[in-house]
């Protein structure tokens, strides 16, 4: 009965801590991921990888997250989603900013070109995991709640304006 609100006031005093350190995505992202296992399993009652009840669910999923729950840890989802875009966002710009500071003082030794591609891919790689934050979280608050977070409910970017 502790574990649920545990793992919540974890993920909410992560959003709140993570702005104070320096980046560090792997470590980062290794912690989201665990997390978005951990609410994915409780929202199913089973273990999303082996597909093994978890223990209390033996009878269903009533052991499991309660709709207060599952709203706040819906609150929880978006706000981390958007807080990891940002910080993946404001540390790609002060790299920016440093690259550009050194290709201003320092000589073309060859590497540019190799160490560019890299840094793209790097780059790449982070909002890749940035828009995979709490993503199995995400499919089974939709499949709970049965509202559009995903599926054919998912709102389209078609903007209507009524003039």
């Amino acid at each position: 009965s502790l574990q649920i609100p545990f793992l919540l006031r974890l993920a909410s005093d992560f959003t709140q801590y993570i702005r104070s350190f320096p980046p560090a995505p792997r470590a980062t992202f290794a912690l989201l991921r665990k997390l978005d296992h951990c609410f994915a399993s409780l929202l199913g009652g089973q273990d999303i990888d082996s597909a093994e009840p978890l223990p209390g669910f033996e009878n269903g999923l009533r052991a499991g997250m309660t709709v207060t729950d599952m709203v706040r840890c819906r609150s929880l989802v978006e706000q981390t989603r958007v807080l990891m875009v940002e910080l993946m966002s404001q540390g790609t710009e002060e790299e920016e900013e440093e690259d550009e500071d050194e290709s201003e003082t320092d000589t073309d030794n060859g590497l540019g070109g190799a160490q560019a591609s890299a840094w793209d891919t790097d780059e790449e790689r982070l909002h890749m995991d940035a828009a995979r934050v709490y993503e199995q979280t995400i499919v089974k608050l939709g499949d709970r709640l049965g509202e559009p977070l995903v599926g054919e409910n998912a709102p389209t970017n078609d903007l209507v304006l009524d003039i």
